[in-house]
């Protein structure tokens, strides 16, 4: 019964299609069109006004192609980016099923065979590519990867900057393509990375803070700001990094011989973190380690006086040992420290934990005995304007097109295109709507955080570069530390980074 409903579905959907294509040639708005924002592609981001968005393609039927993506094994929790493009088979998991249906109906509508293909680690999907443009295989047509490793080959000559391809097939200024990258990362004009709704995996890289709704319910923390909950906090915008550390002070509980980082303990930490969030909270603060200019190069932000102080206040609290453990501090010698985090928090051991948003399908923390809350990174202080998250660079996926794939970049760009104009159709809305917010949260205030989470969110053209090689680790090394070296390191290093920037620049000058 169950494959018969699936089957009628996919007919209507085949259906819509049709209608839609043909309504292309037409002045009447067909059946099947979606309702989106002009200027939003992520769950939760957009302006006010809507208009009726159609594919807007013309039909092409590409024979039976095969279109090959590349990505890497399941690692941990974090197994979207294994099946996002072209499950093999339908396994009853909602996010996994959908992709399948999409993938469906892009090779019956437009006669395009997607195939996803995994290497085991990230670092492979990097070879990969690299072995390809040296010898000029085409043997994938575009890659699905995180940012970080795909930033790796750019200097290479390793992809096409996607906004100047000829055919016209990929349209960035669509809603379905996130315009935060587009321009966050477009270095002199140049697009060599995109994602939005052909994909999941980058939302799930978005950083948020989680936090124990029992703890902050004893201590009645939110009753000391005169609200009835945390959530209450954010919406009256005061959530700042003052408030976070004042609230995790006061739910600090030794039960023993000195605070203990692991995941057996009954002690509880106001806040379980990592050196990564040294890098967090202060982008959070409105403080990025780099920009773009008009021309789209970019120049370094870090160092001014806002950001020396915002970074002093978070350093202060982070290196609180009293109050915040660090994975690379206390817990340096597990060699499963970034899992354990997740366990210490699951466990009850800590108030907030920073972290990424894919961490709500860990299974540690689907089977956790805890009642959990979502709430975005909070800001330096009150005067600051908005709420902003940044991504993890080390997991957050994008779409490359290597400039090995020279036969098949038509039916390539033109599959990108349907996926993510089909992901905003089919799976933004069964991952984000109906698995994210229905499925992982209890509470509608947590799937309200969610909205305001992905509506501002932040990409460091630097950190994704890692320009001299360093960049990416700057505040982490700081951190681990435990001494606030921040002015006298930048100094030393300033001269590397502009150096490394300004020979980035003239690779594309020339």
């Amino acid at each position: 019964m169950k494959n018969i409903y699936r089957i009628l579905c996919l007919l209507v959907l085949l259906c819509m299609a049709v209608t839609t294509f043909a309504a292309c040639k037409g002045d009447e708005t067909p059946a099947g069109t979606s309702s989106v924002t002009e200027e939003g592609n992520q769950p939760g981001e957009g302006g006010n006004e809507t208009s009726e968005v159609v594919f807007p393609l013309e039909k092409v039927d590409f024979g039976g192609v095969t279109i090959k993506s590349l990505s890497y094994a399941t690692e941990g929790s974090f197994q979207y980016q294994t099946f996002e493009i072209a499950p093999q088979a339908l396994n009853t998991e909602p996010v996994n099923d959908t992709a399948y249906d999409r993938a469906q109906l892009i090779k019956q509508e437009y006669g395009i065979n997607l195939v996803q293909e995994l290497v085991p680690t990230k670092n492979d999907v990097v070879d990969t590519v690299r072995e390809m443009v040296t010898t000029g295989l085409d043997s994938y047509q575009f890659v699905v990867a995180p940012l970080h490793y795909l930033a790796k080959l750019v200097a290479d000559d390793a992809y096409y900057d996607i906004s100047t391809i000829e055919n016209g097939y990929i349209d960035l200024s669509k809603p379905y393509w996130d315009q935060k990258i587009n321009k966050q990362l477009s270095v002199m004009g140049h697009n060599f990375f995109v994602n939005g709704d052909a994909i999941v995996s980058d939302d799930e890289a978005t950083w948020a803070v989680f936090f124990n709704k029992d703890i902050a319910a004893d201590h009645k923390l939110a009753e000391a700001y005169g609200v009835a909950s945390l959530y209450d906090i954010v919406e009256n915008g005061d959530w700042t990094v003052d408030v976070m550390y004042e609230m995790a002070k006061k739910v600090v509980n030794d039960n023993g011989d000195g605070m203990s980082w692991s995941a057996s303990s009954d002690d509880v930490w106001g806040i379980s973190a990592q050196a990564y969030d040294g890098y967090t909270f202060t982008v959070a603060g409105g403080h990025t380690m780099t920009a773009l200019d008009e021309d789209g190069i970019p120049y370094i932000t870090v160092g001014t006086e806002g950001n020396i102080d915002a970074y002093a206040k978070i350093h202060n609290i982070l290196n609180d040992k009293t109050v915040c453990s660090l994975a690379e501090v206390e817990g340096k010698s597990s060699s499963n420290k970034y899992e354990e985090i997740v366990q210490i928090f699951a466990n009850g051991g800590a108030l907030f934990t920073p972290e990424k948003i894919g961490t709500v399908s860990n299974p540690v923390m689907r089977n956790a005995n805890i009642r959990y809350g979502l709430l975005p990174m909070p800001k330096i202080d009150k005067s600051q304007e908005d709420y902003t998250s940044t991504i993890t660079v080390w997991w957050c996926s994008a779409m490359a097109i290597p400039t090995s794939n020279v036969e098949n970049l038509e039916a390539t760009c033109y599959a990108m295109e349907a996926l993510a104009f089909y992901g905003m159709e089919m799976l933004t809305p069964e991952y984000y709507d109906r698995t994210l917010k229905n499925k992982r949260f209890e509470d509608q205030e947590s799937e309200d955080m969610l909205d305001l989470i992905f509506r501002n969110r932040t990409y460091d053209v630097g950190i994704v570069l890692n320009f001299a090689n360093d960049m990416l680790g700057f505040y982490d090394a700081i951190l681990i530390s435990g001494n606030n070296t921040h002015v006298s390191d930048l100094d030393s290093k300033r001269d590397a980074y502009q150096e490394a920037i300004d020979d980035f620049a003239d690779m594309f000058l020339e």
